[in-house]
């Protein structure tokens, strides 16, 4: 889902049959489990064959969860979203649609010197549809978007702050990035079995921070402007069923991507050459319930703000990677298979792929570096289920891939484990219940202080086994209970992609974070 657009909001050209006339519906749930976990979600829906309006929110709670040892993990949050969009459709071929959103929340980290105190959000979109225009032209579409995204971190709000250090008395950083972009797009249709979506798109993202301490507030500080992305880019796809069972999907995008540093009075940027992207998917349906596919791609991924200006070797003095980083570019080739019968069905799925100038971060030392090599990946999934009485369906899947530096010759860092997850469901009249057996494999194939912008590698993985029941009971056709334990047998255990332990919690240089032990959790679901 592409910036400025509106996931679930009533069509204009698939309205369903209780908005033929004035009509409303909408959903909600309440959830109370381990922890002082609380979440709330509410969803409304209005509207007849001239306008809509669709309102939607939710908030969600935690305390402080306790792992499978009795060791408290400071993780508490809270957070909240509330989104409102409008339509009009003065007919059948006319769609004007405004958003409006807005969030908030904050989190307790115990990975970081830093706290998340603020996660402020705020957006508004307009987007336009336009349909039947002419017999070649069967829609136009047009979007324009503002998101402001304003984030806070800081040691004070919600954790005592240390006595001593670079930290000592409280720090705040605050950070703020505004986004304003637009899309127009054309649907063409030159011939009957022919469609080709086409149309640019681009965006403008200033970036900006400030600081300050307890006795001086960031508030009271000016926001300094330090980054400037911008990108314009040009798109088409189109889908061709070559014949009865063989489908064809292909497309191709340009990029051109610039971005600007500021450092006190100076500035100065970098503006990188078209970079192309593409695919092309190939479908066949075969008896019986079979289709096999298989596609090839490319994408080249311009670096992000964290990648360019927060590496210890970005500053013109010391490697500056700012200009020096490549773009990402990455050729995969996937297949797989898909079967389907009266009681079972099956799936497998593989890629290959090749990453030229990957974004390689090292975190040795006190330094964060950043460089660029090239990798080698692969991954495989197979699953299925079968119903093998009629209220009985068990299911399986299986995933597992591979990366490997094939510059430095060594394993990429951040690849998880393979993971099998076994499940059994029971369905009959209001009753359901169901358990997930997740059985995850040790990882020994690491890179110590090697990783991404969101985390790095510390040493191999010890493989862990959990299992979750939940069951629910329909009370009406407009309210459903449902409960469930994770985590049954209180597994003390921590994940592969984690991150490291803050030692002013007590946490060795090399341990990561454990996962929640045993939590419970009830929900009430109400349709009206």
């Amino acid at each position: 889902m592409g910036p400025g657009t509106s996931a679930g909001v009533v069509r204009f050209d698939r309205l369903p049959p209780e908005f033929e006339q004035a009509a409303a519906r909408g959903t909600a749930s309440v959830m109370a489990g381990s922890h002082g976990r609380n979440d709330q979600r509410a969803e409304l829906e209005v509207g007849n064959p001239q306008m809509y309006a669709r309102i939607s929110a939710n908030r969600s709670h935690s305390d402080n969860y306790e792992d499978g040892a009795g060791q408290r993990v400071h993780s508490a949050y809270e957070k909240w979203n509330a989104d409102v969009a409008l339509g009009w459709t003065p007919n059948a071929d006319t769609l004007a649609e405004l958003t409006v959103g807005a969030g908030d929340g904050w989190a307790k980290y115990a990975t970081r010197a830093m706290d998340g105190s603020m996660f402020r959000r705020d957006s508004v979109g307009l987007r336009v549809e336009k349909r039947h225009l002419t017999p070649w032209l069967s829609k136009l579409e047009a979007q324009l978007y503002h998101h402001s995204a304003d984030h806070l971190m800081d040691n004070y709000t919600l954790r005592t702050p240390p006595t001593i250090g670079m930290m000592a008395g409280g720090k705040a950083s605050n950070v703020r990035r505004i986004t304003n972009g637009g899309r127009l797009a054309l649907t063409l249709q030159p011939l009957q079995s022919l469609e080709v979506v086409t149309g640019v798109d681009s965006y403008v993202s200033p970036h900006d921070k400030r600081a300050g301490t307890p006795s001086m507030s960031y508030q009271l500080q000016p926001r300094v402007r330090d980054a400037k992305f911008s990108n314009w880019g040009w798109f088409a796809e189109s889908p061709w069923k070559a014949g009865a069972s063989t489908r064809w999907v292909g497309g191709l995008r340009l990029d051109q991507a610039q971005v600007r540093r500021y450092t006190g009075n100076m500035s100065d940027s970098r503006s990188d050459h078209m970079m192309p992207s593409g695919f092309v998917r190939w479908e066949q349906t075969l008896a019986q319930g079979t289709t096999v596919y298989a596609g090839l791609g490319h994408v080249q991924r311009f670096p992000d703000y964290w990648e360019l200006f927060s590496p210890s070797n970005g500053g013109l003095n010391q490697g500056n990677a700012f200009q020096l980083l490549k773009p990402e570019k990455t050729t995969q080739l996937d297949f797989g298979a898909q079967w389907k019968g009266e009681r079972a069905q099956a799936w497998a799925s593989a890629y290959v792929g090749q990453v030229q100038d990957y974004i390689l971060f090292n975190y040795a030392g006190s330094s964060k570096n950043v460089r660029n090599v090239d990798a080698r990946t692969a991954g495989v999934e197979l699953g299925g289920h079968y119903r093998f009485a009629p209220a009985w369906t068990a299911q399986a899947t299986l995933a597992a891939s591979w990366q490997n530096n094939t510059t430095d010759h060594r394993p990429l860092p951040q690849t998880p484990p393979p993971e099998l997850k076994l499940g059994l469901d029971y369905a009959q009249g209001a009753w359901t219940a169901g358990t997930l057996w997740r059985l995850v494999a040790p990882q020994h194939r690491y890179s110590r202080d090697e990783g991404n912008v969101v985390g790095r590698d510390l040493k191999p993985t010890a493989g862990f086994g959990t299992l979750a029941l939940n069951a629910s009971y329909r009370v009406s056709p407009t309210v459903k209970l449902l409960a469930g334990i994770d985590n049954v047998f209180d597994k003390y255990y921590v994940e592969h992609l984690n991150l490291l332990g803050n030692a002013g919690f007590g946490y060795p240089g090399d341990q990561r974070i454990t996962e929640p032990g045993r939590m419970f959790w009830v929900r009430a679901d109400f349709q009206f």
